[in-house]
């Protein structure tokens, strides 16, 4: 009888720490510097493209069609051209992101391939920001993986960091998921779109360029740029673009860098 107790009670330690283990996500290349993951709905592989500037997390129309999902409503996002985008979305979507289940009360469903190039690969939909919005989550572009932290992990992480200034963005409708980046300059905060999907250069706003004094030539010949991200200081290549943000941090300004994000007390440290 104390056999079969030890053996359930070992047998009970194992399985509570597999529910509360670290999740290491692997990150795949796409094209350019953007990244897909591979994601598991109801069983089957589907690839989706991993941004954190997606705000919200999609699925394709024939993904809901095949899950027999009502796809329903409008959902109104903009591109940070300022480019009106609409999409629908559909109820009680579970997805498997390597050992992690992420359910989602509703997804908006919209075809991604309709504005990207016709050579490039398929893609089934965007894991967002929003679909970790339950969890603590370390990136580390420079490794293509992403962390789901249990709670002994992410304690670690940030012990005796300081939190970063950021704002946590909802969207017109509270439905979505950004995170921004403050950045100092001349005694004030400009406030920086953190875009994983940003395989181009870091923006500025044509205001923010006057700030930073970059010249609107957009060429190779730019000079470098001190962006001031926590206490650290980065230096890269702007561009300047009409956008609806101060700027946008593009794949290579984040991937200096690891973030470990906190959804629910809205705090992001770097290392």
């Amino acid at each position: 009888m104390k056999t079969k107790k030890t053996v359930f009670c070992l047998l009970f330690a194992c399985i509570a720490i597999s529910s509360f283990a670290q999740d290491t996500i692997q990150l795949k290349a796409y094209v350019e510097n953007m990244k897909t993951v591979d994601v598991f709905i109801e069983g089957k592989k589907y690839n989706f493209l991993f941004d954190t500037g997606g705000a919200d997390t999609f699925i394709s129309p024939e993904i809901a069609k095949s899950l027999n999902k009502e796809i329903y409503g409008s959902i109104t996002g903009f591109r940070m051209s300022g480019e009106i985008i609409k999409a629908k979305k559909a109820n009680d979507i579970a997805l498997t992101i390597g050992q992690t289940n992420l359910f989602h009360k509703t997804v908006s469903v919209w075809d991604l391939m309709s504005i990207l190039p016709k050579d490039f690969p398929r893609i089934d939909g965007i894991i967002s920001l929003k679909s970790f919005e339950n969890n603590v989550l370390t990136i580390d572009l420079s490794k293509n993986i992403v962390i789901v932290e249990n709670e002994n992990s992410a304690k670690k992480n940030v012990k005796e960091k300081l939190p970063l200034k950021t704002r946590f963005a909802n969207g017109l409708e509270g439905s979505e998921l950004n995170i921004f980046i403050g950045i100092p300059k001349n005694n004030n905060l400009y406030w920086f779109l953190f875009d994983s999907g940003n395989s181009g250069p870091l923006l500025l706003s044509q205001e923010s360029a006057k700030i930073w004094k970059v010249l609107n030539d957009n060429n190779e010949n730019n000079q470098e740029s001190e962006f001031i991200i926590g206490e650290k200081n980065l230096r890269i290549k702007p561009f300047v673009r009409d956008i609806i943000y101060d700027g946008v941090l593009n794949f290579e300004a984040i991937s200096n860098y690891v973030f470990t994000i906190d959804f629910k007390n809205k705090k992001v440290w770097i290392n």
